[in-house]
């Protein structure tokens, strides 16, 4: 400990340009990304070294700085890690966590969505931080119950200044027209559909690990649907309707959504999102409804004042199994769908412009957040900038 403090100290009186760390897997994308983009647009890179903790696996594009700080890492990759961490200003991480080297260092959490699943091990690996961020005050506290053991000293370290990946949720961007949509696949890319409906599925069966007790089995990685022929009876009414379903799963569920071709449903690549710089809070903007489960996405679709459906068929197993932080239908509002009969119902009230759960999402829309505007990366900016003297 002591040489490791005396290494620091030398590397802190080398002449180095100071560093300020990102962190976003499995992309270069959230809360990160958009700080990032407002620290270029007001010339922070002419300053300080603007890096991207990054997978070994992950190749950068050639404008950004990236080093490799997961995975599997040569020992030259350590020891650059051991550096670039030693001499950091500021650490914002999102998901893998940016632990720091050094007492100096700043280290704000960014995540996204909003208390919702309990998860006591995963904020455990996030670690000690000097501050979170969260969505409002009623979140913060909540936020402090299930981390103060953890993560942070204090509860005026759970910031309240809303999440700046949320900010994309008001920018206009045509996916269709841009082309990202038919680049899927589609076998009617030239058709023009009447509403798009998304579906944000959380994972049920973890791709690295054994999650199969106590959760109720989807053989095809989505709930409700239960076989290709489900799938298929899905897409006719879909093309009845003339809606396109687009489906994201989450990045650590297993690959078990059929390879098949459809005209009216289509699975959204990650690599295709990346190419096209396309960001999940986009996709989000994107859509005409959203569905989805126990997933935060729920937080930040919410700001948008759609429909919102939320899939419950496995809602005692993921509970008994999982659990909650709070009451889950007091806190998230939507039309419920506990079969495919009520999924049907769902696209139905979506194709017809009915909003019936409209009354009581609004209600919980203001309940989670403070701000409901695009000013999120500006306020946490400006924080930061204070904070750690930029």
């Amino acid at each position: 400990m002591f040489l490791k403090s005396l290494i620091i100290s030398f590397l802190r009186k080398l002449p180095l340009k100071k560093v300020i760390l990102f962190e976003s897997y499995p992309e270069l994308s959230g809360s990160p990304w958009k700080i990032y983009q407002e620290m270029l647009k007001r010339g922070y890179d002419k300053k300080y070294n603007l890096i991207w903790a990054v997978d070994s696996s992950f190749r950068s594009p050639p404008n950004i700085k990236s080093v490799p700080f997961f995975g599997k890492l040569s020992k030259f990759q350590y020891y650059r890690r051991f550096l670039y961490n030693s001499l950091a200003k500021l650490n914002i991480d999102s998901n893998r966590p940016l632990y720091k080297n050094n007492s100096e260092t700043i280290r704000i959490f960014t995540r996204h969505g909003g208390p919702l699943k309990k998860c006591p091990e995963y904020m455990h690996y996030m670690g000690q931080m000097d501050y979170m961020l969260t969505l409002s005050q009623n979140m913060q506290e909540i936020d402090f119950i299930d981390c103060k053991d953890f993560c942070v000293q204090k509860k005026e370290d759970i910031l309240a200044l809303g999440f700046p990946a949320n900010d994309c949720l008001f920018e206009k961007k045509d996916l269709f027209e841009n082309g990202f949509y038919p680049r899927h696949g589609l076998m009617q890319p030239q058709n023009k559909f009447n509403k798009i409906i998304g579906w944000l599925p959380t994972f049920r069966q973890h791709r690295n690990k054994d999650n199969t007790s106590g959760q109720k089995p989807f053989p095809l990685g989505i709930p409700l649907i239960y076989s290709e022929k489900e799938l298929i009876q899905l897409n006719d009414f879909l093309s009845k309707e003339n809606i396109l379903l687009a489906i994201q799963m989450h990045h650590a569920q297993v690959e078990n959504f059929p390879k098949l071709k459809f005209s009216n449903i289509i699975l959204i690549s990650q690599a295709i999102k990346y190419e096209m710089d396309v960001s999940t809070a986009n996709l989000m903007q994107s859509f005409d409804a959203m569905i989805t489960d126990y997933s935060a996405a729920y937080h930040e679709y919410i700001l948008l004042d759609r429909p919102i459906a939320l899939t419950i068929d496995d809602f005692n197993e993921y509970s008994s199994k999982t659990g909650f932080v709070f009451d889950y239908f007091d806190w998230i509002k939507g039309v419920y769908l506990k079969d495919s009969s009520d999924l049907i119902r769902f696209i139905k009230e979506v194709s017809d412009g009915v909003d019936s759960a409209k009354k009581e999402r609004e209600s919980a829309m203001h309940r989670i957040h403070k701000y409901i505007d695009n000013q999120s990366t500006t306020r946490v900016l400006d924080f930061l900038i204070k904070k750690a003297g930029l």
